[in-house]
């Protein structure tokens, strides 16, 4: 399908993953508009949307969210609504049913949404469908059955949450029921599970078509993350790894999954064999790396939308691309003792591309530069466990 014209409105102005998602719009000939909350959300300095929408309601937090989307889905000036965000696909996959009246919607129906965005959920998939994955506890199963089970150290993390916050790693039993009570913490709100002491982290993206079909996948090597014990992924490099892809592949099958879902493994140090970490049904922010592999999300997502055959593009053959997230580096380089002996060098960019920067769009990057400069105590403070 030619989707030269199609006009196109994007959520999420402040997302990195955005700006992504917009370069691909741009390459299919669309008419794109962006939501932003704010003229500071550095998508708004973008110079590919043709409409920039600046209203406090695009927030999926604001509680009027709903009834402006459904607005704008309304009046008649978009073909399709693009979701780009965690939080936003939840609330708008909860009036999916009312959008699609008006537009065509751009993103993993709710019945299947609802499994990744759960961590509980996943993680029962993955037991249920023989994926390597921690111990967990079971939504049936009582905390003190679970810990007779398995041995500390553990980790919990909220059910519903975004990169690390929320993260904390208990290394006794009797450490673990006074900081619950300090912190007024309701177990069935989180995912209680062995900790794996972990060497590396790997990463797959893969797309999924209405047919159940492997669209698109790759696998990706987590060369750093901050905060350093748990953060979240500043640099990454595009490997060879097949056997994760078909486990990811087999997982997101027995959800029924449909579009872009991200999944992270550890590699066990002691048994050196991958475990599942999470699943991010949304697009995330490394999605910068699918371009450099020659893939565009876009197409797949719109192809998907008007319930076209989706393009199979195959296996990755391209390996040894690296997407990094500088500003994130920053922190990580002052904190860690490996800042000199990393590898690949931190101080190198061959084959390699910044989240944030585009050469031929640069203004974002400066005016996310700006955002950090003057939000790192609060970036830090957030991501503290």
């Amino acid at each position: 399908m030619d989707f030269h014209g199609i006009r196109v409105l994007v959520t999420d102005g402040a997302g990195r993953q955005t700006l992504t998602v917009l370069h691909g719009l741009r390459d299919l000939g669309c008419r794109v508009s962006i939501l932003c909350t704010s003229k500071l959300d550095f998508c708004y300095a973008s110079r590919i949307p043709e409409e920039k929408l600046l209203d406090e309601r695009a927030s999926p937090a604001h509680s009027g969210f709903c009834d402006y989307i459904l607005s704008l889905a309304a009046s008649g000036k978009y073909d399709v609504l693009l979701p780009v965000g965690e939080m936003t696909t939840n609330r708008i996959t909860l009036i999916e049913d009312a959008v699609k009246k008006h537009v065509k919607l751009a993103c993993a129906p709710r019945s299947a949404y609802i499994n990744a965005f759960d961590k509980q959920r996943t993680f029962e998939y993955a037991a249920q469908n023989g994926i390597p994955a921690p111990k967990t506890r079971l939504r049936t199963q009582t905390v003190e059955d679970y810990l007779e089970t398995v041995s500390f150290p553990l980790i919990i993390k909220p059910r519903n949450g975004v990169g690390s916050i929320g993260f904390h790693k208990f290394s006794r039993r009797e450490d673990f029921e006074p900081y619950l009570r300090e912190h007024g913490i309701d177990l069935d709100l989180y995912v209680l599970q062995e900790y794996v002491d972990y060497e590396k982290r790997l990463g797959t993206i893969l797309f999924m078509d209405q047919k159940d079909n492997v669209c698109m996948a790759y696998a990706d090597e987590v060369l750093r993350w901050y905060p350093l014990d748990a953060g979240s992924a500043c640099c990454i490099r595009s490997i060879d790894y097949p056997e994760v892809i078909q486990w990811s592949a087999d997982l997101l099958r027995a959800m029924h999954w449909r579009g872009v879902a991200a999944l992270s493994f550890m590699v066990d140090r002691t048994t050196g064999e991958p475990k599942l970490l999470e699943i991010n049904g949304r697009i995330p922010a490394s999605i910068r790396l699918s371009r450099q592999c020659g893939f565009n999300v876009a197409k797949l997502l719109l192809e998907m939308a008007f319930d076209e055959d989706v393009e199979q593009y195959g296996p990755n053959r391209v390996f040894g691309q690296v997407t990094r997230h500088f500003h994130a580096e920053i922190p990580w380089f002052l904190h860690s003792k490996d800042r000199f002996r990393c590898e690949p060098s931190w101080f190198s960019w061959r084959n390699t591309k910044d989240v944030v920067f585009w050469r031929d769009d640069p203004k974002p990057w400066f005016k996310y530069t700006i955002q950090k400069l003057f939000g790192y105590g609060e970036f830090k403070k957030k991501r503290q466990h």
